[in-house]
């Protein structure tokens, strides 16, 4: 009796240290994961920092613009050829970013002046203002 009841005892102890070593082995792995959960990451940078991501990309796309499509350089080898070419101005950062910003801005500007206008134009036929549809019949 005494031996089962030592076995029963051995058991217990047995089942806890397991028990115990799970639980850090599934604490060390979900540690892992968010260290290493990259799409989580970023998913949760962008929604947080918009604008540092924007930043980020802009300056990473200049850097393989500049990198990979650099400057073409012709030789020539008469100098008439070099003094006759006429080149054609390059844009700079400013002017490229002035232009990005006016291709983000631009459909955002068309879908606000679209809801202003059709609030406007619920607003005012929900008034219980005159009708002016018959006014527009002259024309």
């Amino acid at each position: 009796m005494a031996d089962q009841r030592k076995e029963r005892i051995d058991f217990q102890k047995l089942i806890a240290s397991s028990e115990a070593a799970r639980a850090t082995l599934v604490g060390a792995r979900a540690e892992l994961n968010d260290k290493f959960h990259l799409l989580g990451k970023i998913k949760q940078s962008v929604t947080t920092k918009p604008a540092a991501l924007i930043g980020v990309s802009l300056l990473g796309g200049f850097l393989l613009k500049k990198t990979f499509f650099g400057r073409a350089k012709r030789i020539s080898s008469r100098r008439e050829d070099r003094e006759t070419k006429v080149r054609k101005p390059e844009r700079g950062l400013f002017l490229s970013l002035f232009a990005l910003i006016l291709a983000i801005a631009k459909p955002a500007a068309k879908l606000y002046a679209t809801k202003l206008l059709k609030d406007y134009l619920e607003k005012r036929n929900h008034s219980g203002g005159k009708d002016r549809s018959s006014f527009l019949k002259h024309y």
